[in-house]
């Protein structure tokens, strides 16, 4: 009985301080971002379209072996500006997202 009492006191008072917060924590509509975004699912999300499900191209080039012309540096700088009909993406990316593709098809030999 004793033991009960104790767990649900315990319960309660962790309960309690989680809804007390730190005070730092982000306004609601504030976004954020996960601890790291998955380049399939942002290729998925702004590429496929374009450059197709296997990177085969389309519209838009094939990149399947990108990383063989293009550095990570340049692959970030073509997606930030677009060039070669392709067009900017500086904006709609967040700066990890960028990041993480371009290291991913700057791995792509």
């Amino acid at each position: 009985m004793k033991i009960k009492l104790l767990l649900m006191t315990m319960i309660i008072i962790s309960m309690g301080l989680t809804a007390c917060g730190n005070g730092n924590q982000q306004p609601k509509d504030a976004q954020t971002t996960p601890a790291q975004a998955d380049p399939h699912k942002v290729y998925q999300n702004f590429c496929i379209s374009c450059h197709g499900n296997q990177l085969q191209g389309g519209e838009g080039p094939n990149i399947q072996k990108v990383g063989e012309r293009l550095t990570e540096d340049e692959i970030i700088k073509r997606i930030q500006k677009g060039g070669g009909g392709m067009p900017p993406f500086q904006v709609a990316l967040k700066e990890e997202e960028l990041k993480v593709l371009a290291a991913w098809l700057a791995g792509l030999k």
